[in-house]
């Protein structure tokens, strides 16, 4: 079952809501079109409270917005602040974002509890946190997103032994384990020859 969170006068179809981000001939949608697009969640069961606009989505829920996706096991949606100013709230085991940069790379994060704040555009990851971009990854016990900034804020539960964990990647992908290789292999021949 879809639904958007639109208002009945804000919606329009997709066609008219179709403006995507262009790329070496490939089409899609990114971050730079994504907050022009409806919300639409899917889920095996939903709960709907059209007088204080709220929502409950329960199991397999999938929650889009152009190329941004969240999948949860559960979903509170607060849409009480009015058009544009929906709080979403995400809990699984983990509960997983994703969506698509302009320069069409993804960023990715996963977490137990995930916050996302449509009228500030931030992603609030809590519990067993980590996002990915461009090859970096950066785990803690609460990482704060700003999306349309693409800045991070990372920091570890005073209560919690798990420092704040970045792990930087240069080049691409592919390079970085292909120079791990060669420098394993001439650390083990530099290894074999010493007597």
């Amino acid at each position: 079952m879809g639904m958007s969170f639109f208002s009945k006068g804000q919606q329009t179809s997709d066609t008219e809501n179709d403006t995507t981000t262009t790329s070496e001939s490939a089409t899609y949608d990114s971050i730079a079109t994504d907050f022009t697009k409806k919300i639409i969640a899917n889920s095996r069961d939903q709960k709907l409270d059209g007088k204080n606009k709220t929502s409950v989505l329960i199991e397999n829920v999938v929650i889009k917005q152009g190329s941004l996706e969240v999948n949860a096991d559960r979903v509170e949606v607060d849409a009480s602040r009015g058009n544009g100013n929906e709080v979403i709230t995400a809990t699984g085991s983990p509960a997983t974002y994703q969506q698509r940069l302009e320069d069409g790379s993804m960023v990715t994060a996963e977490a137990n509890l995930i916050t996302y704040d449509v009228a500030t555009r931030t992603i609030e990851l809590v519990g067993e946190a980590n996002i990915t971009q461009n090859q970096s990854m950066v785990s803690a016990d609460a990482i704060s997103y700003n999306m349309l900034e693409q800045k991070i804020s990372a920091n570890s539960d005073e209560n919690s032994d798990q420092q704040v964990n970045t792990v930087i990647s240069f080049g691409e992908p592919n390079d970085n384990v292909q120079d791990e290789e060669e420098h394993n292999s001439n650390f083990e021949k530099q290894d074999n020859n010493q007597p």
